[in-house]
């Protein structure tokens, strides 16, 4: 089972890339979905995020409020990297479960790809992957991508912000695709990719 985790910056286009490969034939895990699954009630990093972030973050249900928790923890890199401290941990463990379940099937998938956005700020996660793609974009293309789903630029660039820069992330990255053009010239460069690097893998 060959696993490949996807990293980029907030708008650079990594779901679109997972989109791609998980079309042909990857199996895809979202860490983000995975972290959003930790916000629930009962969940153990509960108490630990009201506790840095203070009871405004607490859901009525007894969880975490996703946009109230945005809003704290993307205040600065600072508050960010307090997020991760408490998160990443347990992100870690549900990721490692669900490879070891994958890998434990009669017939484990060829190409698992893990869309996981903060993986230079992680580096424990690398030991979890066989390779790292990094796709590229300019701060220009990722405020445009962002401005069309409907995030301000104030709340954009604060969001960059507090994420690795585009030469960190090369600097973990096994291969790199830039995605500073139009969809359809990116979805062709990663189908280009999964050609030359993953459908052997297939076979």
């Amino acid at each position: 089972m060959y696993v490949l985790a996807i990293t980029g910056g907030i708008g650079a286009g990594k779901s679109t890339a997972a989109r791609v490969l998980a079309e042909r034939g990857a199996v895809v895990i979202d860490a983000d979905d995975l972290a959003k699954g930790l916000l629930q009630p009962g969940s153990p990093v509960v108490e630990p995020i009201v506790e840095a972030f203070g009871e405004g973050v607490r859901s009525a249900d007894g969880g975490i409020e996703p946009a109230a928790l945005a809003e704290a923890a993307f205040a600065s890199p600072e508050a960010a990297a307090r997020l991760n401290a408490i998160v990443h941990p347990a992100v870690y463990a549900a990721l490692a479960g669900a490879l070891d379940a994958l890998a434990a099937q009669a017939k484990p998938p060829r190409v698992v790809v893990v869309d996981i956005p903060l993986l230079y700020e992680a580096p424990r996660f690398l030991d979890l992957f066989d390779a790292v793609l990094a796709i590229s974009a300019s701060d220009d293309a990722q405020l445009e991508r962002l401005a069309a789903r409907g995030m301000s630029a104030v709340d954009a660039e604060r969001r960059m912000a507090c994420q690795a820069s585009d030469t960190e992330r090369r600097s973990i990255a096994d291969y790199v695709i830039e995605n500073d053009g139009d969809e359809d010239a990116f979805r062709r460069a990663v189908e280009e990719f999964f050609e030359r690097e993953i459908a052997p893998r297939f076979s």
